[in-house]
C-alpha cells in the first residue's frame, strides 16, 4: 500500500501558477507540519520569528530574513510569538520560456529541471544584494494582494530579478541527491503519509520502518537526520495539531479529543499540549475563541 502526504493543493492558477500566502499569528500558535510539493516556496519574515525545519536542518528566521525551500522538500514551519510572514509559493515550470534560447538553457532549464537548487538559507548576498531583493519580495507581496493593471507581468519581473540576483552572487547549488538517497526519502514520505492518515490509531516503530525497509534503529537514525525529530516525537506534535483543529472547531471535551487524536493517557496528552503549546488545551480554547 502507497502512503503520501503530497501536498495536493493548487497554489494560483493553471494559467499562472503562483501564489503568495500571507499569515499574522498573533498568539504564537503557528503551525504547518512535515510536507512536500513540487512548488518553490520562498519564505520572508516581515515580523516576529519563525522557526523553520527543511530536511531535518533547522533555522530561525528573524524579522527581515528569508528562506527557500526547493521542489520536494521536506518542510516545517512554526512561529514563536506574534509573526507575520510571507510565503511566495511557485510551480518552477512557471519560469520556462516556449522558445528555448540561451537563456532558457543557462539560467532557467538548470532550475526547472532540479538541477540547480536554492540554498535554504542564503548568506552569500551582499548587504546591497539584500536590500534589492527584500524589494523584489515586498513588491511581489504588496503587487499580488492589490492587483494592479500588469501586475502580473510586474511579478513575474519580479521573480526573474530575483533569479538573477542568485547567479550573480552565484548563490545557487548543484543538485547531489544520488538515486539511492531519492528512493530513501521517497520511502520516507511514505511514512509521513502513514501517520498523518493513522494518528488516530497505535502507530508502532516497526511497522514505520517496515515501509522504508530499514530496522528500527537504523529507521530512527535516519528519521531523525531528515525530520530533525524523532518518529514519537512527531507523532505526538501531529496529534497535538490536530487536537488544536478539534479545540477550535468543536466544543467536544478535551478529554474526548486527546483519546481521538490517539492518545491513550490524558495525563501525558495534558503534559505534552503544554509541552508543545505552552498553554494548556483549555487555555488554547479559550484564546481562540477571541
Amino acid at each position: 500500500m502507497s502512503y503520501t502526504f503530497h501536498e495536493n493543493k493548487t497554489h494560483g492558477t493553471s494559467i499562472f501558477p503562483l501564489q503568495v500566502y500571507s499569515h499574522h499569528d498573533k498568539d504564537g500558535f503557528f503551525f504547518v507540519s512535515q510536507h512536500w510539493h513540487e512548488e518553490l516556496e520562498w519564505i520572508y519574515a516581515e515580523y516576529g520569528i519563525l522557526n523553520v525545519t527543511i530536511h531535518g536542518e533547522s533555522f530561525v528566521l528573524n524579522p527581515g530574513e528569508f528562506c527557500f525551500i526547493n521542489s520536494g522538500e521536506l518542510h516545517e514551519i512554526k512561529s514563536t510569538g506574534e509573526s507575520l510572514h510571507h510565503a511566495v509559493v511557485f510551480n518552477p515550470s512557471f519560469l520556462d520560456f516556449a522558445l528555448y534560447d540561451t537563456c532558457q538553457h543557462n539560467f532557467i532549464r538548470p532550475i526547472t529541471n532540479g538541477t540547480l537548487k536554492f540554498p535554504n538559507f542564503c548568506s552569500g548576498f551582499s548587504p546591497k544584494d539584500q536590500k534589492r531583493f527584500l524589494f523584489h519580495m515586498q513588491e511581489i507581496i504588496k503587487l499580488y494582494h492589490t492587483l494592479p493593471v500588469c501586475a502580473l507581468l510586474s511579478i513575474k519581473i519580479h521573480i526573474f530579478h530575483i533569479l538573477e540576483l542568485f547567479f550573480q552572487a552565484d548563490c545557487l547549488i548543484q543538485n547531489t541527491l544520488s538515486p539511492r538517497g531519492k528512493d530513501s526519502l521517497d520511502k520516507l514520505k511514505q511514512v509521513i503519509g502513514y501517520i498523518h492518515q493513522n494518528y488516530t490509531e497505535v502507530i508502532s516503530l516497526q511497522t514505520l520502518s517496515k515501509i522504508c525497509y530499514m530496522s528500527p534503529n537504523y529507521f530512527c537514525h535516519y528519521f531523525k537526520q531528515e525530520i530533525g525529530k524523532t518518529p514519537i516525537s512527531f507523532i505526538n506534535e501531529y496529534r497535538i495539531e490536530k487536537a488544536c483543529e478539534m479545540l477550535s472547531e468543536t466544543a467536544l471535551p478535551v478529554s474526548e479529543i486527546s483519546f481521538s487524536v490517539g492518545f491513550e493517557n490524558f495525563s501525558y496528552f495534558i503534559r505534552k499540549f503544554r509541552e508543545y503549546k505552552g498553554v494548556t488545551p483549555k487555555k488554547y480554547r479559550l484564546l481562540c475563541l477571541k
